[in-house]
């Protein structure tokens, strides 16, 4: 019999009662030979088609519930896993011969744990209703009369989105999520004029499988770990292998690879598939939780793989962080490979364990810092002798430099000469200076060039106890109280007198400055008493001088109060008078009244 021009309803698999699976549904498109299956253990797309995990919320019950779902001749059909009890309608369902579904009918097996019954699992088999998932959690939320109880968890009762496309407006589409196996006959034609798809994953998802695509956004847990019982991470490495097939014709751009990294395996699985876009990507993120040393102590060498390069490639970011202790004579001869690829750079960022980061900018200098002939924007995460070993080697016109690890004070003359190199062309600079070691509310000065295009200034110190990681934000702990003061000193006009600082010679750009104080729990006053010289450095000592370019000027960090123990306060509103945060806006309303 020929098969109808009208597509028939597309169906919805729910679990109904006494699953330990609350909400569970999965929504089955009607495409026609299709084939879903419903279980817990993933072989092949050749043999199962579809496959959608169905995991439990307890180990209460050792049962399992498996399914296969036919699309054909207008219909749904279904059969059961060899040897398995599952009843449709009260009516065993054979393993052997496909029965057909009709929507409204129920399944029930029998949960048993060493021959003790568990009463009956019952899922239902109905007419899909809702067009998302969101829709489907809405009319949940409003039915319900414990809606707080819901274990429904947004994202991880996933669409199979084969038929998504029928309900998004393409003409204004700008972004969307996508999970589709037939990616090159129902996305690729759409979606080749879109700039970016993002492939999120959730990290305990009910139906793991349909999350399987490892692409332009987040690519996380690539590599299957030890305990993966219901072989998700063989079924996500088999995917993104199938997915980065050349013949889809793809144009990757933007990459953002995550994982852990504790074999050869695992490490050559995210080289390879970096390796597959090396001609056309222009940003990548790679982020590795990697194991150094063995449990023997010794360092694991990965393997180097020599000729990837990146031509077009702008951006790169390392996170490398390891729970490995520092190894004496550290190689890690595999970074030679990275440092080899990006030599067209224009911005580099490496965060995570300092050490690591040493090792990596020593080697992008093995073989000189001239090959990185583009490179303007840097963020290092390493030890700061490393860091300004390598900069001082880099001639190029740096225009943003950020050094996370704090500077120590024997640093500091080094780091000023860095400074007077870069000044022509930089226009965002971040850095911390640690006091430890020195005398408690002593005082010492850091020398600053004239900066004819900064923009941006961001700086605190602080004693910072040993700090030797860095991942982001500026919520870094440290202390203040009873410190050595810094202050900064710019270039006088003339002669060795000191008029302080002159905006519009000195910083004549300057639109941000940042000053915020390590984390800590100490009090308010303690800023003050200690930031004080600094503050006092950044205003002018001239009446009536002022500064109008900046317009973001952070203090502390928040809930600052206008009464403060700081002397020079009352200056600060006439000194900035088109900073408008909502400290500036108090003190100003305070002196008006």
């Amino acid at each position: 019999m020929a098969a109808s021009l009208i597509k028939p309803p597309d169906g919805v698999l729910k679990a109904k009662f006494n699953t330990e699976a609350d909400y569970w549904s999965v929504i089955l498109p009607y495409i026609e030979r299709r084939k879903y299956t419903i279980g817990d253990t993933y072989t092949s797309w050749d043999t199962q088609g579809e496959f959608v995990f169905f995991t439990t919320k307890s180990d209460k019950w050792n049962w399992s519930f498996g399914l296969e779902i036919f699309c054909d001749l207008d219909s749904y059909w279904v059969k059961a896993f060899k040897g398995d009890y599952i009843f449709q309608n009260g009516v065993k369902v054979d393993d052997e011969v496909k029965t057909r579904v009709n929507f409204g009918d129920t399944f029930t097996m029998t949960k048993l744990r060493n021959d003790i019954s568990g009463g009956l699992a019952i899922f239902a088999f109905e007419k899909r209703e809702y067009p998302t998932d969101v829709d489907y959690c809405k009319k949940i939320m409003c039915d319900s009369d414990n809606a707080k109880e819901l274990n429904f968890t947004l994202g991880r009762n996933k669409l199979i989105f084969s038929h998504i496309l029928s309900y998004l407006s393409l003409r204004s589409l700008k972004n969307a999520r996508l999970v589709c196996r037939h990616w090159d006959e129902e996305a690729s034609p759409i979606l080749q004029k879109k700039c970016a798809i993002n492939f999120d994953e959730d990290y305990q998802p009910s139906n793991s499988s349909l999350q399987f695509f490892r692409y332009v956004g987040e690519m996380r847990n690539i590599a299957a770990d030890e305990d993966d019982q219901k072989n998700w991470g063989a079924k996500y490495v088999t995917d993104l292998n199938w997915f980065l097939q050349p013949k889809w014709g793809h144009l990757v751009k933007t990459l953002s690879l995550r994982g852990d990294v504790h074999s050869d395996q695992d490490y050559k699985l995210h080289l390879d598939t970096v390796s597959r876009f090396q001609d056309t990507l222009q940003e990548l993120r790679v982020a590795f939780e990697i194991q150094i040393c063995d449990k023997d102590g010794a360092e694991m060498e990965y393997p180097c793989q020599y000729g990837i390069f990146f031509p077009v490639l702008k951006k790169v970011s390392f996170e490398l962080v390891t729970y490995s202790r520092e190894p004496d004579g550290l190689t890690a001869r595999w970074m030679q490979t990275w440092a080899d690829a990006i030599t067209k750079v224009a911005s580099v960022s490496i965060v995570g364990d300092d050490f690591l980061g040493s090792r990596f900018i020593q080697q992008m200098k093995r073989k000189g810092t001239l090959r990185y002939t583009n490179l303007r924007e840097i963020l290092l995460t390493c030890k700061p002798e490393d860091g300004i070993n390598f900069l001082s080697e880099l001639n190029q016109p740096l225009k943003k430099m950020t050094l996370t690890i704090p500077l120590e004070n024997p640093q500091l003359p080094d780091f000023e000469n860095l400074l007077r190199k870069f000044a022509p062309s930089l226009e965002f600079l971040s850095f911390r200076v640690d006091t430890d070691g020195m005398q408690e509310k002593s005082r010492f000065v850091l020398n600053m060039p004239c900066f004819p295009k900064l923009k941006s200034l961001d700086l605190h110190f602080g004693d910072f106890e040993n700090f030797t990681y860095f991942l982001g934000g500026a919520d870094v702990e440290g202390r203040i109280k009873n410190l050595a003061r810094l202050s900064l000193a710019f270039p006088p006009l003339m002669g060795p007198r000191d008029n302080g600082i002159d905006y519009g010679r000195h910083l004549p750009e300057i639109r941000s400055i940042i000053i915020l104080k390590p984390w800590s729990l100490e009090r308010q006053e303690d800023f003050w008493d200690t930031y004080s010289d600094l503050i006092d450095s950044l205003l002018p000592k001239e009446d009536g001088q002022s500064c109008k370019t900046l317009e973001n000027f952070d203090i502390l960090r928040r809930n600052v109060e206008p009464e403060t123990r700081y002397r020079q306060a009352g200056r600060l509103p006439g000194i900035f008078p088109n900073v408008r945060n909502e400290w500036m806006v108090k003190l100003k309303e305070k002196m008006n009244n």
